[in-house]
């Protein structure tokens, strides 16, 4: 359904990254940093660049039809830190729509090296979220 490149300016133009911080007692350093890339849209046009995820990368993909009740709308999550990267190494070092891949390159390499475990990554991503 879409090529390569059609990917990437998808990529480009339309996702948005998520970053949670939440406090968490149980973790090392209190906090845990969870990353995810979403993708909105309606219901075909995100199955047809899930499927080519899928199949150019063998990037999974999380399809919800409706993201909750106060948005029933489709929504297409990238979740998991390996398909992260993979997404990562797939763009180039082109500008975004949102300004934000920089910024998410940024916080994927981060979580992949745990470097978020420690106090200079978890204050890095504080400063990208704009916490500190």
């Amino acid at each position: 359904m879409y090529n390569e490149n059609m990917l990437i300016g998808i990529l480009l133009s339309i996702s948005k990254m998520k970053l949670i911080l939440q406090k968490r007692e149980e973790s090392s350093i209190g906090y845990e940093v969870r990353l995810n890339l979403v993708i909105r849209g309606q219901e075909d046009f995100l199955k047809g660049v899930q499927r080519d995820l899928l199949m150019y990368y063998n990037i999974k993909t999380n399809l919800r039809l409706k993201e909750s009740k106060t948005r029933p709308r489709p929504i297409l999550v990238i979740g998991k830190i390996k398909q992260l990267q993979r997404l990562v190494e797939l763009v180039p070092n082109l500008p975004s729509a949102n300004g934000e891949w920089p910024t998410f390159k940024e916080c994927v390499e981060i979580v992949a090296n745990k470097k978020h475990l420690r106090l200079e990554g978890l204050e890095r991503i504080m400063q990208i979220k704009g916490v500190l």
